[in-house]
């Protein structure tokens, strides 16, 4: 049977509430027209059907006139790789850290700071062979610094080595001392690190004995 009732609320992530006769309805927005959303005030037809995680609420089906317009979500374009360089030096990358920066070792053995910021295109992880040119730091002067840095392996999007975003569970590592005080190391879960690293996590049960678990090194992912 097909309702009707007025839009009361509309979140951004895409779904709302419908004041019908009293009753609470919730509405998604893929149960409305194509292209279409809900505003609030908007006088909708329905029908309804017990929501799914919920069954003691009603959701909308087949929801028409909506008003506003559904939003497109923004997706960064797919990284395409790196870009042909134009630097007069080429080098490996050495580092790149969270913050940013990190350093390159030209041919002839030298350490080269560089900034994300004067990356093209993508950024490097250790490991990538770069091409840049080397200008003097505007920070530093007297310094100099690597500039126009290409052929690096990551998006200029992606999240810095070792970031938060990089985080995740570790792996086994070494559990603590038994509750005697005995020095009774055992194997136990590893905990959070960075990315690659070592982190700090729970450790496994000590072989002392009625041993709790403590504190052990855990590699990350």
């Amino acid at each position: 049977m097909e309702c009707s009732g007025t839009c009361t609320s509309w979140n951004w992530k895409g779904f709302g509430f419908i004041d019908m006769a009293g009753a609470t309805v919730f509405v998604h927005q893929s149960e409305c027209e194509q292209g279409k959303v809900p505003k609030v005030g908007d006088v909708l037809t329905f029908t309804t059907e017990p929501r799914r995680n919920n069954p003691e609420q009603v959701q909308a089906k087949s929801v028409k006139g909506c008003t506003g317009q559904a939003e497109v979500p923004w997706t960064p374009a797919g990284f395409q790789g790196p870009i042909e360089g134009t630097g007069a030096h080429t080098g490996k990358c050495k580092s790149f850290g969270p913050k940013g920066y990190g350093f390159i070792i030209m041919e002839d053995g030298a350490e080269m700071f560089f900034n994300v910021k004067d990356c093209v295109g993508s950024k490097p992880i250790a490991g990538d062979t770069v091409k840049f040119d080397v200008v003097q730091s505007d920070s530093k002067p007297g310094q100099m610094q690597a500039k126009n840095i290409t052929g690096g392996s990551q998006s200029l999007d992606s999240p810095h080595p070792g970031s938060k975003a990089n985080w995740g569970k570790g792996d086994w590592g070494w559990g603590g001392k038994g509750m005697m005080g005995m020095m009774d190391w055992a194997f136990g879960k590893g905990g959070m690190g960075w990315g690659g690293d070592k982190g700090w996590g729970k450790g496994g049960f000590g072989g002392g004995a009625m041993g709790p678990y403590s504190k052990g090194f855990g590699k990350g992912w």
